[in-house]
């Protein structure tokens, strides 16, 4: 799972430097609000899929889990469909708020989401069924195809249109291969709907946890395509997806956490030290990346986008800063729901609510926006880290 959700991040950064140096900077950054969106579908779809993930493992037979494929295949269907209208509908607004060069690319995100809802859907059943290999399979096959179909259209001159004609080739492919995976399951008869109170109790905070975070990390990219000049917003973008190699380098520290310290909790044994060790690591990963940027931005960003995006190498390390902080916030809200404490998602939604919200009124220059998100995410982290002797002090009250 380490290895190939890693292989599989890199392969979506050498996507965004292959379509950052063939678009250029205005181009560029429509590809990247629109990829901002489905970011926001995919890490809201990943929350619920922990969920998924949590009533399929604990399943006590094959009856069950059957049961549960069925059940969760189908609602996915309905989603996906729902929210895919809903996209059609807004669709008008949504190329007017982001004046969008080529319009009829975000048509594509009506397909786009409907796949994707069952694609997450169905990987979430996979890593539920301990099938990882057949997991990562699905990410990297993406990532392949969304890169080759992607690029042999912009070459031909269809700019974003063709990049986002790419992404839905991939989802279409990775859809078959998943569905191919759990097909034996969907084979079986459907029983009568699980009890799925508990499922909704613990899934509403994941889900909104998600949101908000999925909020933070995107809502400044599209604020700043709505704001600022097509040029501007393109060398934002390029900030952006370098400052998230920060953020996701960390991210599979928090994957690795998560289930170690349930099970854990759930045992009723020790699990502080695998968290004290899990921050330890999110630092170690994040302040070397952070002083990188400090010192080399204009030779990381010419590498990799070209001289059209240097104009945003004095920003690259306040970037740096803002996802770093994203990523400590990440993983101490993760060890607060892995042990079942889900009211913090109340910081987090807050933060995205601020940020926003300073953004929206306050917007002068790409650094104030950049500035105004490492407020918000810092007082984020301070939040979670106030919280937590209160968090030890109330287990240690219910025990005694």
């Amino acid at each position: 799972m380490l290895i190939g959700s890693n292989v599989s991040n890199f392969g979506q950064f050498v996507y965004h430097f292959i379509f950052g140096r063939m678009l250029g900077p205005v181009y560029y950054g429509d590809l990247v609000a629109l990829v901002s969106i489905i970011g926001i579908v995919g890490i809201v779809q990943l929350s619920i899929g922990l969920t998924i993930v949590k009533f399929i493992s604990s399943s006590k037979n094959d009856n069950e889990i059957a049961n549960l494929v069925h059940w969760f295949n189908t609602w996915a269907v309905w989603l996906g469909g729902i929210g895919a209208l809903v996209i059609l509908a807004l669709s008008p607004w949504f190329t007017n708020f982001l004046h969008l060069h080529q319009p009829k690319s975000f048509y594509i995100m009506v397909p786009v989401f409907f796949g994707m809802v069952l694609v997450f859907t169905q990987r979430s059943i996979l890593q539920g069924l301990l099938k990882f290999n057949k997991y990562v399979i699905s990410l990297i096959l993406e990532v392949i195809v969304k890169i080759s179909f992607g690029f042999v259209f912009v070459l031909f001159g269809f700019l974003v249109f063709g990049a986002m004609l790419g992404i839905l080739a991939s989802i279409l492919l990775s859809l078959v291969f998943t569905y191919w995976c759990i097909i034996p399951l969907l084979k079986t008869k459907k029983e009568k709907a699980p009890n799925i109170l508990p499922l909704l109790k613990y899934s509403l905070p994941v889900f909104f946890q998600g949101v908000a975070l999925t909020s933070i990390y995107s809502t400044d990219v599209l604020l700043v395509k709505h704001f600022f000049t097509a040029q501007e917003a393109g060398i934002y973008s390029s900030l952006a997806v370098l400052g998230r190699v920060v953020f996701f380098s960390s991210s599979p520290i928090a994957q690795v956490m998560f289930p170690l310290i349930s099970k854990r909790f759930s045992h009723g044994e020790s699990y502080h030290k695998v968290f004290y060790l899990s921050v330890f690591f999110v630092i170690l990963i994040s302040i070397p990346a952070i002083l990188f940027y400090l010192v080399f931005p204009e030779f990381i960003i010419n590498l990799l986008y070209g001289s059209e995006f240097i104009e945003g190498s004095g920003l690259l390390w306040w970037f740096g800063i803002f996802m770093g902080l994203l990523g400590i916030s990440n993983l101490f809200v993760q060890f607060y729901l892995s042990i079942n404490k889900t009211r913090v998602v109340l910081f987090f939604v807050a933060a995205a609510i601020l940020q926003f919200s300073l953004i929206w009124f306050i917007h002068t220059d790409i650094l104030k926006v950049i500035q105004l998100s490492i407020i918000s995410v810092g007082l984020l982290v301070v939040s979670l880290v106030v919280y937590f002797p209160y968090h030890n002090s109330h287990i240690l009250k219910k025990k005694q």
